[in-house]
């Protein structure tokens, strides 16, 4: 009887954690290469040891541990930047897609999203209130499919 691993391993199924290699990084979630450009990382550690700040990264939810007066700064600066009221500075991708399509969509609101979207998005919508609609990966004539059958809806139920 055949192991999964050698199974795994003779259909060439067998993964291997990659060492970096120096190439253009189309397959992280570091879509701007701000992670690794030395730049960012010495002004970041410049102003971390002018501000006094001693922290190496969230220690739990702002919430229960507390925030800090960086974060309250940033996001009062990113407010400004943006001509908002109010600004909030999420630690992850993820939790930030959470938060943002579980809470701002309402019930009689309609969320239509790409069918390959990152699942933090679907997982967000799933949390939420609105009503979701997908439409094929990158397929506009399909969203636009979509958006008139929405539309041929709407016009139906409107009084006359």
């Amino acid at each position: 009887m055949m192991t999964k691993l050698t199974e795994r391993q003779e259909n060439n199924a067998f993964r291997k954690l990659p060492m970096p290699k120096n190439l253009i990084d189309f397959s992280s979630n570091d879509y701007l290469g701000f992670a690794k450009n030395e730049s960012i990382f010495k002004s970041a550690t410049q102003l971390l040891e002018d501000k006094d700040i001693r922290a190496n990264g969230a220690i739990g939810s702002r919430l229960l541990t507390g925030t800090s007066e960086f974060h309250t700064q940033l996001e009062s600066v990113m407010a400004n930047f943006f001509l908002s009221k109010a600004a909030l500075v999420c630690n992850l991708g993820y939790d930030a897609n959470i938060g943002f399509f579980s809470a701002v969509p309402q019930r009689n609101d309609i969320v239509l999203y790409d069918e390959l979207c990152h699942a933090s998005i679907r997982d967000g919508i799933n949390m939420g209130l609105a009503k979701s609609i997908k439409f094929r990966h990158n397929d506009l004539n399909d969203l636009e499919r979509k958006l008139k059958r929405l539309e041929e809806r709407a016009i139906a139920i409107l009084p006359t």
